[in-house]
């Protein structure tokens, strides 16, 4: 038998990721810019469309990143690359030095859900990722080389993010549960009533983020069930070689007590 297994290009994969992840956080940073102008006030972090911005942003620093073994197992964390930021920018050492005198947080996902919330509220979150990718020498300790952040979707996000600096956040992270948030993205956000053209066209993107999410996901699926179902296979005729060993091996031991001669 021919067994056919049909890979998925990873490249294709990481490419329709960082599309994806590009186009929310168009919407999430357009939706937040709006909403905020419409408020006229200052935002706190009870706020839920500045909740998901900052969703949308980890998820994007975290696509692409290097495991990194630990004594614990392999951690993915994208605390690593922010502190990069205050060799580059030294006015960044301020908020550095803030997340870690900030009592609570345990985990380098905390810190670095601070260090966001901190950039913004300075105004500097765009200035601190341009500085951050314009060094890819230093990125790719990091992240694998076709990440979002090694890539120019990135360069485009870290762009957007100069229009946040109209917005005046307030955060009081003392007590606020950083290290344990579940960073989920509620796509229901971005659906508007397609009543107005600007929600449709809201619509139609966020419509072909969850087509090509469901995509690949269904993609994943089918190749996972064809690895299961292979492995399945080699499982069986390790099995199976190995009873022929032990047969073997059993005919040995008797043919070595067999009389030299035959007598008719």
């Amino acid at each position: 038998c021919v067994f056919l297994l049909f890979s998925i290009d990873p490249n294709y994969l990481m490419a329709n990721e960082r599309m994806n992840l590009m186009n929310m956080a168009k919407l999430s940073i357009k939706g937040l810019i709006e909403s905020a102008l419409n408020l006229g006030r200052t935002l706190d972090s009870d706020y839920a469309p500045l909740q998901q911005f900052f969703v949308v942003m980890e998820h994007c620093l975290k696509h692409g990143l290097k495991a990194k073994k630990t004594f614990l197992g392999q951690n993915k964390s994208f605390w690593g690359p922010l502190e990069l930021v205050e060799k580059l920018v030294p006015e960044a050492a301020e908020i550095t030095a803030s997340v870690k005198d900030l009592p609570g947080l345990k985990t380098p996902v905390g810190r670095g859900r601070a260090w966001l919330r901190l950039a913004l509220m300075q105004k500097k979150l765009s200035e601190y990722m341009k500085a951050l990718i314009n060094r890819k020498d230093l990125l790719s300790e990091f992240y694998e080389p076709n990440a979002l952040m090694m890539e120019e979707e990135g360069a485009i996000i870290a762009g957007l993010l100069v229009g946040l600096n109209v917005i005046d956040a307030n955060f009081c992270m003392k007590g606020e549960d950083l290290d344990s948030q579940v960073g989920v993205i509620d796509f229901s956000m971005y659906l508007k009533d397609g009543n107005s053209t600007k929600g449709s066209e809201g619509d139609g993107q966020i419509t072909a983020i969850l087509d090509q999410k469901n995509y690949v996901e269904e993609l994943n699926r089918h190749l996972s069930a064809t690895v299961n179902n292979l492995q399945a296979k080699v499982d069986a005729l390790e099995k199976s070689n190995t009873k022929l060993t032990e047969e073997v091996s059993v005919i040995g031991k008797h043919l070595m007590f067999w009389p030299f001669g035959i007598r008719n």
